[in-house]
């Protein structure tokens, strides 16, 4: 056999379209990719492996070309780029079935569950940043409560989530999504959470990292039912923040009621399954409501499009009010595209 590797040019239509093909015997789809490299003998491609920053995806090797070393190969170019653009630490997301392949490699495994295995490699782990917390913040000595929060932006309705969470705790971790697909920017709403809990002090508000809701844990390439891909990443997500989490002694994950949004409600259905598994209770406190209803970030959002700032003034705390008032180009740009972040 002699195959060579070639990087795809992904302007090309016509290159796409072969790497769709191929992919597509695996059941997989082409999810957004910044870097694409294929195997081939002749003009037919045997493997493919693509990444997005620092996670690897749409790995595939035809049967009759495994363990020939071509695994290796592929993932040794795709590692090693996402290395040159500084990412030094790498996911990727596969079938358990491929976990020896991985581990041989020297990825180590964050969560399997029945359908997908995420594993990672580099400079840091799950378990670095799990030790670093309870080194920091020494949360084994206290009955910990926990919060996985996006704040787009931070408003009433959250500041009451927490104040309530916080009363049946010894402390209340809040963890705020880190990855920057919302409106409002990660260090944005990161501090917004941190000025609208100052009152409150058994509250720590911690950056949410790659192993809680992010594309490192729901790559979206895997599964074409986008529903029963949904359910998988909930699974995984959950899975991954009941196992590891739970040895920073957190016994309660708090959430709002969700009468608004069907699919953050199908995710609260499936952590009163998953959780209970690691010793975590799941506990769903009513959203906090006004005379416009329940207050929610995305009514915050529509009315910032329309200019309504008397009723915006009803629906977050003075702190948020402040920096929206500072926060012009963030606004413009929300007039602009219909973001549903």
């Amino acid at each position: 056999m002699i195959e060579s590797l070639r990087v795809l040019n992904l302007q090309s239509d016509e290159q796409l379209k072969k790497l769709k093909s191929f992919l597509n015997d695996f059941n997989l789809t082409l999810d957004a990719i910044d870097y694409a490299i294929v195997a081939e003998i002749g003009q037919t491609i045997i493997g493919s492996c693509c990444k997005h920053r620092n996670i690897l995806k749409c790995f595939a090797i035809r049967s009759e070309y495994q363990g020939l070393g071509l695994t290796q190969k592929l993932l040794t170019e795709v590692a090693y780029k996402a290395f040159e653009q500084g990412y030094y630490h790498t996911f990727i997301f596969s079938k358990p079935s491929n976990s020896e392949i991985f581990l041989s490699l020297g990825y180590k495994e964050i969560m399997t569950t029945d359908e997908v295995i995420l594993m990672e490699k580099g400079n840091t782990s799950i378990k670095d940043y799990i030790s670093d917390i309870e080194r920091k913040y020494s949360l084994g000595s206290t009955m910990n409560g926990a919060i996985v929060m996006n704040c787009n932006p931070f408003t009433l309705g959250h500041q009451y989530l927490i104040e309530t969470a916080s009363k049946q705790v010894d402390r209340l971790i809040i963890f705020a999504v880190e990855e920057d697909a919302s409106t409002f920017p990660f260090k944005d709403r990161f501090e917004l959470m941190i000025q609208g809990t100052k009152h409150l002090d058994n509250v720590l508000v911690l950056p949410s990292s790659f192993y809680i809701i992010s594309q490192a844990t729901f790559p979206n390439y895997f599964l074409r039912d986008k529903e029963h891909a949904f359910t998988t990443y909930a699974r995984l997500d959950l899975s991954i923040f009941g196992y590891w989490f739970s040895q920073l002694n957190v016994k309660i994950r708090f959430v709002g009621e969700e009468p608004l949004d069907p699919m953050t409600d199908m995710y609260n259905q499936t952590m009163m399954e998953v959780l209970p598994k690691y010793g975590m209770q799941l506990k769903i406190i009513p959203r906090k409501e006004n005379d416009s209803g329940v207050i929610s970030a995305s009514k915050v959002r529509a009315l910032l499009k329309e200019d309504r700032w008397e009723e915006v003034a009803k629906f977050v705390p003075k702190t948020t009010y402040d920096y929206l008032l500072r926060a012009d180009e963030i606004i413009a740009k929300l007039k602009k595209y219909d973001s549903q972040h």
